[in-house]
């Protein structure tokens, strides 16, 4: 079983028995995207969440399924149980997210104070914290977090705190993120 479709079918099984049912609801309403087709409604009324986990992956792919799952537990407030399908997305698709676009994001996130309070304590120490706090401009904090950025790939917890950064830039800087996404 590859990583996606274990954390899908790990993600179903935590919903419960009403939640399931809500999660389906709202994805038989969704609206894919335009070479994609709508899951079959009478497949989706008795599936289980292995069975579901099968029809996200064979209607719409790895890349695709984990969006729409993603949509939909945001649609029905289960938010928290998307976080795997973000971490697979920003890994994905010719490197990371944070990699691909670190000159456009230097020069727009326009709430770094918002980004660095989210990132302190979990991925920023308090001395990194107010070093990159100094800064006079969005520009020079932004710069000065990326400058940390090589150190953390070398203690091999890249993942962790780039997933970290992606969520915190989603949080407050949406609007940018999904132009980039080009969404």
């Amino acid at each position: 079983m590859e990583q996606a479709e274990r954390e899908l079918l790990e993600t179903l099984e935590m919903l419960g028995e009403g939640e399931l049912q809500r999660f389906k609801d709202k994805l038989s309403e969704i609206q894919p995207k335009k070479r994609y087709q709508h899951l079959p409604s009478e497949s989706l009324r008795n599936a289980n969440p292995t069975a579901l986990t099968d029809l996200l992956l064979l209607f719409y792919g790895t890349d695709y399924g984990a969006e729409v799952a993603a949509e939909v537990l945001r649609a029905i407030d289960q938010g928290a149980l998307q976080l795997p399908f973000i971490l697979m997305k920003c890994l994905s698709a010719g490197g990371h997210f944070v990699d691909r676009h670190q000159e456009k994001l230097i020069q727009r996130v326009s709430e770094v104070d918002r980004v660095l309070k989210l990132l302190r304590g979990h991925t920023l120490t308090p001395e990194q914290y107010q070093s990159i706090s100094t800064g006079r401009s969005n520009v020079e904090k932004m710069q000065k977090l990326y400058e940390l950025v090589p150190s953390w790939q070398r203690d091999q917890k890249d993942w962790l705190y780039r997933y970290l950064l992606y969520l915190a830039l989603t949080e407050t800087n949406r609007d940018l993120v999904e132009e980039l996404e080009g969404k």
